[in-house]
C-alpha cells in the first residue's frame, strides 16, 4: 500500500483565487485521468464541510472517473492557510462579490483541466442559492458547462417564499452587526462544552455539524457574511431567469423538495413550463431542503443516477490548442 493511497479522502487546502483565499475540498479520481469534473457550489451558510457526506456517496459511485471541488463561500467559514495561518477577509462580500469569484473559480478550474486532446465532462453540482451560482456561470460560461445539477434550487423570489418572509428581519442592517456581535459575546463567556450543547439543540444538526458550527462558524464576522449575503438574496434574487432556462435549460437536471420552505411546489411549477428541455424532477422521498445534515447518502444515490446517464452518453470533446504535445493539467491547489 503506498502512502497516497493511505490519505483520507477528501483532502483539505486553499488556493487563491482573484485575490481571495478559498477553503476548499478535493475528491480526485483514482485513475488520475477524469471522465468528469464536478464544482460542487454550496447554499447559506456556505461551509463546504456541511457537504462531506454527500461528496463522499457520490465520489464513492464514481471513484475511478469523477474528481469533485467543492469551495465554501468567501467568509462563511474560518480556517487556515496551507501554512496553519487563519485566514482574514478584508471585508464583507456582498452577493454580486461571491458570485464574481466563484466565476473565477470555474475558470480556473477548467483552465487548468483543459489539454490538447480532450477535457472532462465539466459540471456543476448547486444546493438551494448556490444554484443562482450555477446560473450565473451558465450565464457568462455556457459554451463550457456540460450540465447542471440543482438540488433544491432557490432561484427565484427568495424574500416572498414562507421561509424567507419568516426570517427577513434576521438579514436587515443593525440586526446583522447586532447578531454578529451576540455570538462573539457567547463565545467569550460561555464555555466551549456548552456552546456545542447548545449547538446539538438544533433538530436539524447531527453532532459533527453542530461541531462543525461551533468550531468554524460560530465566529462574528462569519455570521456577518452570512447574514450580508442572505440580505442580498432577498434584494437580489427575483424573477426566474425564464430566458436563460428557455436558451440553455437543457444542461440543467433539477431537483425540487416537495414541502420545502425556501422553494415552494410553485417554483416547481413554474420551472417546469419554462425549462421544457432540461429535467425537472419533484422529490418524491420527502428529503428536506437542508438535505446535507440528514439525507446525504440517499441524495447521492440520486444524484449517482443523474450523473451516471450523462456519463453514458458523453463522448470526449476535442480541444484546440496550439501543441498537439501538452500534458493534461489537472486541478492543482495554490498556495499562494
Amino acid at each position: 500500500m503506498s502512502f497516497v493511497s493511505r490519505i483520507a479522502l477528501p483532502q483539505r487546502t486553499c488556493w487563491a483565487v482573484a485575490g481571495e483565499m478559498r477553503e476548499t475540498l478535493f475528491w480526485p479520481c483514482k485513475s488520475g485521468k477524469a471522465q468528469a469534473v464536478m464544482l460542487l457550489v454550496p447554499g447559506n451558510p456556505g461551509l463546504i464541510d456541511f457537504y462531506i457526506d454527500f461528496c463522499s456517496a457520490l465520489h464513492n459511485q464514481f471513484s475511478d472517473s469523477l474528481d469533485i471541488i467543492g469551495v465554501s463561500h468567501l467568509g462563511h467559514t474560518r480556517f487556515s492557510d496551507n501554512r496553519g495561518l487563519s485566514v482574514k477577509h478584508s471585508s464583507i462580500p456582498s452577493l454580486s462579490d461571491q458570485v464574481a469569484n466563484m466565476v473565477a473559480v470555474f475558470d480556473q478550474i477548467d483552465s487548468d483541466y483543459t489539454s490538447a486532446a480532450q477535457r472532462p465532462k465539466m459540471l456543476l453540482c448547486g444546493h438551494s442559492v448556490g444554484c443562482y451560482f450555477s446560473e450565473k456561470i451558465v450565464e457568462c460560461r455556457g459554451d463550457r458547462v456540460d450540465r447542471v445539477f440543482s438540488l433544491f434550487p432557490a432561484v427565484e423570489n427568495i424574500a416572498s417564499t414562507p421561509r424567507g418572509r419568516q426570517l427577513w428581519p434576521m438579514f436587515r442592517p443593525g440586526v446583522r452587526q447586532l447578531a454578529a456581535g451576540l455570538v462573539d459575546l457567547l463565545v467569550w463567556m460561555l464555555p466551549s462544552a456548552a456552546i456545542l450543547g447548545l449547538a446539538g439543540l438544533s433538530r436539524s444538526l447531527n453532532e459533527d455539524n453542530a461541531r462543525m458550527v461551533v468550531e468554524k462558524m460560530l465566529h462574528g464576522p462569519c455570521i456577518s457574511s452570512i447574514l450580508k449575503m442572505a440580505a442580498d438574496e432577498m434584494d437580489e434574487i427575483g424573477d426566474l431567469n425564464e430566458e436563460l432556462y428557455r436558451r440553455l435549460g437543457h444542461k440543467f437536471v433539477m431537483y425540487y423538495g416537495c414541502n420545502d420552505g425556501w422553494v415552494p411546489p410553485i417554483h416547481h411549477k413554474r420551472m417546469a413550463s419554462v425549462n421544457t428541455n432540461g429535467k425537472v424532477h419533484m422529490c418524491q422521498n420527502g428529503f428536506p431542503h437542508s438535505f446535507v445534515t440528514t439525507h446525504s447518502a440517499e441524495m447521492a444515490l440520486i444524484v449517482a443516477d443523474m450523473l451516471r446517464e450523462e456519463l453514458d452518453s458523453w463522448n470526449p470533446v476535442a480541444i484546440e490548442t496550439p501543441s498537439a504535445t501538452a500534458a493534461r493539467r489537472p486541478f492543482t491547489a495554490r498556495a499562494d
